[in-house]
């Protein structure tokens, strides 16, 4: 069977592997053809922001030479004759500014003299064309304009051309029209830059962003000169520009294309969209899944036919598949029966071990009564025979014991009444910190009389819990005064109580460095009756209780071993609101009994 599938398979897997090499036979030529058109046009461009410079270079230097254009340089303020003069050159020659600066960068004569914005009297000392043509050479420096906050290319040369410079001829170039040009076109043109910044763009949102992230000492310099008046420069792209390779710009991916301008460093950007470069894709794979479609309709048609001829012989089984299902259904019903004389199995099971659990509980409390009974018996016999002789004084010592016998019996029958059904608690909203010191004052006094350490090692913050406290101070007095007992037996005894709030639950842990609890002991420490005391006189109910309670309040109690000796015991109880709505408070934990 697995043989005829892929033989079936064989031929649609051929037709999409000769689709999926012609796709990339189709997209390595159509990049071809990007490729080429891309160095075509970038060539074109380059040339007329070339052409565009090469059209205004010479006319700083003839600014520079006539002494109508730097006649206020000689008296040392403006002159009107030298603006009109510049404003006169500015109409005729088409560039946008053209002016005059002394040696200290004040402009002393501009062609826009009579403007609001008028940059006669404004100084552009820091300017890096001003620099260049004060030093003798040919300034060039692309910036958006300091007064008029228009970008331009500003060329400079330096006056008079020969000698030592008095001053400096400017013309700044509106670089506007060539960016229009590109729009026009409909082509993704930009040109950065040589730190990267793009400064024309056809999309006018990428003017101002960069190619990457900037360094920080380009870009001080930048903010130093005022060349992009202060605009964010921020990436167009995640990820740095390289010549030939896919560029993501603003979530859309670009054929990316360049080349060097040969002036100021500048580079030229030729995008063209993804999309564009897979024209041929789609053809190729529509025509194979159509061939596709047509052999599946084929094989379609056949198996049809096969299927026909096969549902006569399954109309004759049909007879014997009925009766197959009517036994499957007998078996269901006898499986459903077993079932349920399995679950009453287990819950009989259960109710064994109940009455088991309540046998031992007998037995634990018939042992723990009897001692004290056969002794009450005889003390009473002694004592009457105290009394007929006249010895009154062993009498009374004799009922002193007796009294001791029924104080025993009835501390444990309190006890056996906590554990079966501890008292009532109201539940409330309290700082856990509180129980804990209220707890530390109850078992002070056994830590003065063992001589231990008591260590309290609670947080700033209130732990906040809606629980009873009452019971929450029976937990801590008998966890403390276990750790009391425990640590009792060592040189320098320490028990330490520490209080922390994690995942929504206040965690307290009380560690000892007493002999510790042996690791095959710790399952059954919290059973009934069950104590590691030799000679303390407890009665094993301690923890027996306090683990109910614990699990009555929503949380719980465990232990481990303490490093490098010792055991804690750890008490989880659930912080504010846990298990329950704000708007819905717990009610009052009722009394099951009488203590």
């Amino acid at each position: 069977m697995s043989k005829r599938w892929l033989y079936l398979a064989l031929p649609p897997f051929l037709l999409v592997v000769a689709a999926f090499v012609l796709v990339q036979l189709f997209l390595e030529l159509d990049r071809d053809s990007i490729d080429r058109k891309a160095a075509e046009r970038l060539t074109l461009y380059r040339q007329t922001i070339l052409g565009e410079y090469q059209k205004y270079r010479y006319l700083p230097y003839m600014i520079a030479r006539d002494p109508r254009a730097t006649s206020a340089l000689g008296l040392g303020q403006p002159v009107e004759s030298a603006n009109r003069f510049l404003e006169e050159m500015a109409e005729n020659s088409g560039v946008e500014l053209l002016y005059v600066m002394n040696a200290e960068g004040t402009t002393l004569a501009a062609s826009n003299w009579q403007d609001s914005l008028s940059l006669v009297g404004r100084n552009y000392g820091f300017r890096p064309y001003f620099k260049s043509a004060y030093q003798g050479r040919e300034g060039q420096f692309f910036a958006i304009g300091a007064t008029s906050d228009e970008p331009g290319l500003f060329l400079a040369r330096p006056t008079p051309v020969t000698g030592k410079p008095v001053g400096v001829a400017v013309v700044k170039v509106d670089m506007g029209p060539l960016e229009e040009a590109w729009a026009e076109g409909g082509e993704t043109v930009f040109a950065s830059d040589a730190n990267g910044v793009i400064f024309l763009s056809s999309q006018p949102e990428w003017r101002y962003r960069t190619l990457a992230a900037l360094p920080e000492e380009v870009r001080r310099t930048i903010e130093a000169t005022r060349q992009y008046a202060g605009r964010d420069l921020t990436p167009v792209s995640d990820r740095p520009v390289q010549a030939k390779q896919q560029l993501v710009i603003d979530g859309r991916a670009f054929r990316h294309n360049s080349a060097d301008v040969g002036l100021l460093g500048w580079t030229l950007h030729f995008l063209v969209p993804v999309e564009e470069t897979r024209k041929s894709v789609l053809p190729i794979w529509a025509a194979a899944i159509t061939l596709c479609l047509i052999y599946a309709v084929i094989v379609l048609v056949l198996r049809g036919r096969r299927l026909r001829k096969a549902s006569a012989l399954l109309r004759q089984e049909s007879a014997g598949l009925k009766e197959l299902n009517t036994r499957l259904v007998e078996e269901i019903q006898e499986r459903r029966r077993v079932e349920r004389e399995l679950l009453e199995a287990q819950r009989g099971l259960a109710r064994s071990n109940r009455l088991a659990a309540v046998g031992e509980m007998s037995a634990a409390v018939v042992h723990e009564l009897s001692q004290p009974l056969a002794a009450l018996r005889m003390f009473v016999a002694g004592t009457r025979k105290f009394l007929e002789k006249g010895d009154t004084d062993t009498a009374a010592e004799n009922l002193d014991e007796i009294d001791s016998l029924q104080m025993r019996m009835a501390h444990l029958t309190q006890e056996l009444k906590r554990f079966a059904r501890p008292g009532e608690s109201r539940i409330e909203k309290i700082d856990l910190r509180e129980s804990v010191r209220v707890a530390e004052k109850i078992v002070r006094p056994r830590f003065e009389e063992t001589g231990v350490t008591l260590d309290l090692d609670l947080p700033d913050a209130p732990l906040e819990a809606e629980t009873a406290p009452l019971r929450i101070e029976q937990i801590l007095v008998n966890l403390l005064r276990n750790g009391a007992d425990a640590a009792a037996s060592e040189e320098q005894g320490k028990v330490t109580l520490r209080a922390d709030q994690q995942e929504g639950q206040v965690i307290l842990r009380i560690s000892d460095n007493g002999p510790g609890i042996p690791e095959d002991l710790r399952e059954r420490i919290f059973d009934p009756f069950f104590s590691t005391k030799a000679s303390s006189g407890g009665m094993g109910l301690g923890l027996a209780i306090s683990i109910r309670l614990a699990e009555d309040l929503g949380g719980g109690l465990s232990v481990t071993a303490n490093t490098p000796k010792g055991a804690v015991f750890e008490l989880r109880l659930p912080g504010l609101g846990e298990g329950h709505a704000d708007n819905d408070p717990l009610p009052d934990l009722k009394s099951e009994a009488a203590e």
